[in-house]
Order: structure tokens, then sequence, then C-alpha cells
């Protein structure tokens, strides 16, 4: 059966505008960090998983003290960002179930560990992907232990080459490395975004995995289709899509049917890339033949240059795509599309080595960052040419200069880095500041997409210190929001033993723990 990414059954439950989204004056700024999370006015917080939980039934009680592999094997990792949320084939018992797949993208020595000694056969367990089966019971969404989906792919995983590098890599690796996050095809199968798996090559060497072979290198850095509901399916690195560290990435169609990939490079100066695919096959063998293209900036928005399809600029799509003029964005990261398709939205997480501004990276030695939001022409994600223009301007707008809020938000936000849309059609931003405690708290934040209070923005929940909001995604039925938060407690200076707060049991004798919460409208 097809399935489908969560945004529109039950969307009317959405149209209840929260009281956070009330029209205000004044924009206020998130309050400082502290020890605790504060969801904003309209919601009520639920935890739904948190690292060492278990993922299956005969998963070790969990010793943060002294992680062992089979830990990591079989419960939450420690860090974790909502990729994507589909629904399974309803079953007999009439119970409401969602798959969860999530990116496990870190895992620091420093937090993982009493004494700060790495251990890589644990941590390389610790990253890569978790696919979990949640379950409606009682009123509220739980994760369901042992589920059929229920499992783990990390630095052990066997994966599967397709497309134009298959022959020259091998045709399989073994590995998911450092994914940053993904999103839904529109076959229905979920799409992966590898980042930079350099540190973790080095990391991992001596394990006995071959991650110390030099050519180990090319294995990593591609988009990996998964299918999440079938536990036999292996992963497939389509290498039609390229290779590059990316930060985000959003899959949708054209007009005509053909699927259209949008990712973005994870660095303080990175580019914006598309690939549409030759044919629409109804399966992932379409991403195996295509055009790659990156954005270039134009007087009124962006223009799509296709790059080189030859095997030296997929294996090194970055440098070819620099040499094409691509558009460097500060710190590009997540993507979201408005339900009508016609509008896309880039996360910019801001940039303070920039010199000179431009038309959508509005500020020079500013790392506050912004929000791009580009025109799809007909709604066409194929279309050559996207005008665009700045949806938000972060920052406080008392003291930099520049910001830019939507009449009536009762909030204001810093470095954004995760988009969603819900299915009232309000753009939430995650933002992630790396855990700075002398800025305010990160968190989630709506921005109202369309109606009179068009672009106002405001506060939906705030993290603990040293957390960041990673990916979200929507359970219109229920009304609920699930949220990512992220390395709690870990601040530039924090530790396993002097975590900045012990989130979310706030118990001396744990520490703090990456936590999936549900966020319910009042």
């Amino acid at each position: 059966m097809r399935r489908r990414p969560l945004l529109l059954a039950g969307a009317a439950a959405w149209a209840v505008t929260p009281a956070g989204l009330r029209a205000q004056t004044q924009p206020a700024g998130p309050q400082a960090p502290a020890l605790d999370d504060r969801p904003g006015p309209g919601f009520s917080r639920l935890v739904i998983a948190r690292w060492g939980d278990m993922l299956q039934p005969d998963a070790p009680p969990f010793q943060p003290n002294a992680l062992t592999i089979d830990q990591a094997n079989t419960q939450f990792a420690y860090d974790m960002s909502i990729a994507a949320l589909i629904t399974p084939p309803p079953a007999q018992d009439g119970i409401a179930r969602l798959v969860m797949v999530l990116a496990n993208p870190t895992a620091p020595a420093r937090m993982l560990f009493p004494d700060g000694a790495d251990n890589p056969a644990v941590a390389g367990r610790e990253q890569g992907v978790t696919i979990a089966d949640l379950e409606y019971l009682s009123g509220r969404w739980v994760t369901a232990v042992g589920g059929y989906q229920t499992r783990r792919l990390a630095d052990d995983a066997f994966c599967q080459f397709s497309g134009p590098a298959a022959g020259p890599l091998g045709g399989t690796a073994l590995g998911l490395v450092a994914v940053q996050g993904g999103g839904v095809a529109p076959w229905g199968n979920i799409l992966l975004a590898e980042g930079d798996a350099t540190p973790w090559l080095s990391r991992l060497a001596g394990l006995g995995l071959g991650y110390e072979d030099p050519t180990h290198a090319a294995r990593y850095g591609w988009v990996v289709e998964l299918d999440a509901l079938n536990p036999l399916f292996i992963p497939i690195k389509r290498t039609g899509l390229g290779r590059l560290a990316r930060a985000g990435l959003l899959a949708t169609a054209a007009r005509d049917g053909r699927p259209v990939v949008f990712f973005t490079q994870d660095d303080p100066a990175g580019l914006l890339f598309r690939f549409v695919a030759a044919a629409n096959t109804g399966d992932g063998t379409a991403l195996d033949t295509g055009t790659l293209a990156v954005a270039t900036l134009n007087t009124d928005g962006i223009d799509w240059v296709d790059l080189p399809n030859d095997l030296a600029s997929l294996v090194g799509l970055a440098g070819a795509a620099a040499n094409a003029g691509g558009e460097r964005f500060d710190a590009p990261g997540g993507l979201a599309l408005s339900q009508d398709g016609m509008t896309l939205y880039l996360a910019c997480g801001g940039n303070p080595a920039r010199g000179v501004a431009d038309a959508l990276n509005p500020r020079a030695g500013n790392d506050d960052g912004h929000i791009v939001q580009f025109t799809l022409p007909g709604g066409d994600a194929s279309a050559r040419h996207f005008p665009a223009s700045l949806a938000l301007v972060a920052g406080d707008p008392a003291s930099a200069p520049g910001t830019r809020y939507g009449p009536g938000s009762q909030a204001w936000l810093r470095k954004p880095r995760s988009l969603a849309v819900d299915p009232a059609g309000n753009l939430w931003i995650g933002t992630d500041q790396r855990g700075q405690t002398t800025r305010t708290a990160d968190g989630y934040f709506i921005m109202q997409a369309a109606g009179p209070a068009r672009g106002a923005v405001a506060c939906a929940y705030l993290a603990p210190v040293g957390a960041a909001a990673g990916g979200a995604a929507f359970d219109a039925n229920t009304k609920t929001a699930f949220g990512s938060i992220r390395h709690p407690g870990a601040t530039p200076e924090a530790s396993f033993v002097q975590p900045a707060t012990r989130w979310p049991t706030l118990d001396p004798a744990m520490p703090p723990q990456s936590t999936i919460i549900g966020l319910v409208i009042q």
C-alpha cells in the first residue's frame, strides 16, 4: 500500500490558532536558557521517547555510566532529529499507528562517556538512523517497543549503491554515517541525507569495519533511500544525486510527475542544489537518471544552472557547483514546501565570515540567520527560474539592524536550522545556536503563512539549556506536533559529568537525554 507524509489528513483540526499566534504588539525575545523546557501558550508537552529508552524488548537497562554496543543497538540513540513521519497500513485492531524515522547525527565523546575518553565502537552505533513505531493509546502517543518496523541502522549497516557511480564504488558499502535529516519521497520511501563523514572515518578506523581504507571516504555523503515499513529493505545509496556533506533535504514532484529533490550543503557558505529525474518510474530508480543543478543568484531570485553528469562531478559535487557560480548561502539548512506547492522555504543559520551582503543574504558579519522563500512558478519544482524574497530576518529587533518579522509578531529568534509546514500551512522553525548559554534559548517558533497575520511569529516551545530543536512532524487527527530536542545540556564547556542541565529527568543521577516530545494544541 502507498503511504504519504502526514500533512493533510484532518487538517481542519489545525485551523484553531494556538494562543501563541494571536496578534500581539512588540515582539518579545525568547527567554534566557534554563534548566527546564517551557511550552508556549496554547500547548502542553508530552515526553514520547528519550535517549536510552527501549526500542527492542531484549534491550538491557539503560546504564549511561557504562554504555555498551548492546545498549546502542537496542535503545534510542544519544542525538535525535526527526527526518520523517509516515502512516503504516491500518491494522485489524483499530489502533492508530505511526512510523517515525530519526536521524542520529552526532555522538560526542565528552557527553557520552564519564571520563570523556572515546569509545568508537559504541559511538559508531549511537549515530546513524532509528526507525520507531508509535501507537496512540489512552489518549496519547507512545512508543511500541519491538514494533514490526523498529530497528537501528548505524556504522555496520549493509548498504547497496545504485546509479552512475555504483560500479566504480564497488556496488556495496558498510554503514550509514553522519545522517543529518531526510524527507518522504513521492513514492513513499524515505530519503536520508548523509553529512560530513570525515570525522567518523578516522574515529572508526581500527574497528575492523574497513573505515581505515583510504578509498572508504567516497562511500559516504550520499542520499540514501530507505523503505521504513520494510525491515528487510537494504538501504540504497543513490549516486545520481551526487556526493556532498548535506544539511537538509526535501523531495517533491514536478508538474509532469517527475521526482524532484532539493538539498543543501552543510557549510557556513553552502550551496543549494536540485535534482530533477529524467522520468517518473514510480519508485527510487527515478533517482538514478536525471539532472543536477545549483542555484545561482539572479536579479529577482535564483536561476538553476545544470551541472555536468560525469563521474568526477558527481563525486566532487561541491567543486563542480562552485565552478558553475553557485550562490553561497549563510549556513543553509532545512527546507520546507508550502501546502499548495507554490513556495519553497530555506533556513539559513547565519555566517559571521560573510564580507559582502546580497539580496538573499542580507547582512555581512552576522550569525543570527534568516529564511528565504522561493516562488515556484505555477507550482512547478522543475522551473528554471525561482523568484525569491526574505520571509524573515532573524535577531533581536531592539539591537540587531535589518531584522524582519511580520506585523503582530510576539517573538523573535536566532539561527533557524530546521523547517516544517503544519497541517494548517504554518511554518515551524527549529533553531540551533550550538548550545551557546550567553544567548537566548533555542526552540520551535511558528510563522503564520496566510491570513491577516501572515508573517507573524510566535513561540511554540523553548528547549532547555544546551539543547537545539531538530526536525518536526505533525499528526493532524490528534492535534500533535512532534519535536526532537537534541543534546540538552551540551554547552561548549559541558561534559558527561558536568552537563549544563540534566533534562528531562532533572535527576542528579541521570545524564541529560535527547528527547522526542509531543506538543498538543490545547
